[in-house]
């Protein structure tokens, strides 16, 4: 089983960021119902509260691919609120970074 992600980055603009958080979690839900779909974030911009970054990883591109062709059944909402969508990529993991803890060497200081 492959490592695959998706990322989208929205902004939002006049959008409420709250409804936009609703909105994009019940768009989530459905792809959660398909079946595929692994853990996943909405992430917001510290210095910009219309800016957000969504990450999922998935079981790979084919359930990707399925949740494509049946995501139009489920974005009114989330059209709605930010009609221009966003900009998205689908990404293969390629390397792990360590964290505090994890004994992973952080380089010399």
């Amino acid at each position: 089983m492959a490592d695959v992600w998706t990322v989208s980055d929205w902004a939002i603009g006049e959008a409420d960021p709250a409804a936009f958080i609703a909105a994009f979690s019940r768009f989530a839900d459905a792809a959660t119902a398909l079946g595929g779909a692994r853990e996943g974030m909405i992430l917001q911009d510290v210095h910009d509260s219309t800016h957000f970054v969504v990450v999922r990883r998935w079981d790979s591109e084919a359930v990707i691919e399925v949740w494509a062709q049946e995501q139009q059944l489920h974005d009114d909402e989330l059209t709605a609120l930010v009609p221009q969508g966003s900009k998205a990529a689908v990404l293969v993991k390629v390397a792990e970074l360590g964290g505090e803890g994890s004994g992973t060497s952080q380089g010399s200081r």
